[in-house]
């Protein structure tokens, strides 16, 4: 959306930090929170001080004794050969898994997550997770435990920092993006059998001790995502989420335990 329409979209007068702080209270957000944000900032309508305002209003509301969490996911760190949205010729294949720079959490961009986790990676206080390509971002009281996963294979099962959330009790904020962006599923996903569940090899350059950078290929399963909206839509109806606003958007805010033991459940009932 261009600047002048979500400008004129904004009929109430621009978002602000205390506006933005206001409606998050309104919304159930409170203090000592843990918190995991999907969020699309053009969703808002015009915010004055953009992704950082809202960043602001997140944390006033959930204080240094709350925590909040945003993907920072790299997906790009990753083999040529599953690329499809678009697909690149197999003549560069050795080429691009050659010569791909290794992931390094205080320079890689994010991809794909939009503005605001990619400012908030940068801020003063925030941390981030080490796979090349599913990394996290966290700020707060439990951001060091959030964070701590080192492994690469399984990348998002119990010991990452989804994983580390259902620990904590944690929360999910769809702020104007639906549950195809929702990624705690994919925590579902390890935990669930179904007929179709397929392991896969999934490659990435890697930075060695020495400040090499060599591929490697590591053991995960093929994330499903199709069905996403079908079962986020399920999970609400069963759970009776009633949607909040945040400025323009329409949000959703719930508790991620009960969408992940949900998920684990339809998974395994509606996947052949």
């Amino acid at each position: 959306m261009k600047e002048l329409e979500t400008i004129q979209a904004r009929r109430e007068g621009p978002n602000t930090v205390d506006s933005l702080e206001q409606e998050l209270r309104s919304a159930g957000l409170a203090p000592g929170m843990t918190v995991l944000l999907h969020s699309s900032l053009s969703s808002l309508g015009w915010v004055c001080g953009g992704p950082v305002a809202v960043i602001l209003a997140f944390q006033r509301v959930l204080t240094d004794q709350g925590t909040l969490v945003m993907p920072t996911h790299s997906g790009d760190l990753s083999d040529p050969a599953q690329w499809e949205d678009p697909p690149v010729p197999e003549s560069w294949w050795g080429t691009i898994r050659n010569t791909m720079p290794a992931y390094r959490k205080d320079r890689t961009p994010s991809s794909r997550m939009g503005v605001i986790p990619e400012t908030f990676r940068k801020m003063e206080g925030v941390v981030r997770s080490n796979h090349p390509q599913v990394s996290f971002a966290a700020w707060g009281n439990y951001k060091d435990y959030i964070i701590q996963d080192e492994h690469y294979d399984f990348a998002m099962n119990d010991q990452s920092p989804l994983g580390r959330l259902y620990e904590l009790d944690g929360r999910v904020f769809l702020l104007g993006v639906g549950h195809d962006n929702n990624t705690s599923i994919h925590l579902a996903e390890y935990r669930a059998v179904w007929p179709s569940k397929l392991m896969i090899k999934n490659g990435m350059p890697i930075l060695e001790e020495q400040g090499k950078t060599v591929w490697r290929e590591f053991d995960d399963i093929a994330y499903g995502g199709d069905d996403f909206k079908e079962l986020g839509a399920a999970f609400e109806k069963a759970y009776a989420i009633q949607p909040v606003q945040l400025g323009n958007a329409t949000c959703r805010f719930f508790r991620q335990r009960d969408l992940v033991d949900f998920a684990v459940t339809w998974i395994e009932k509606h996947r052949r």
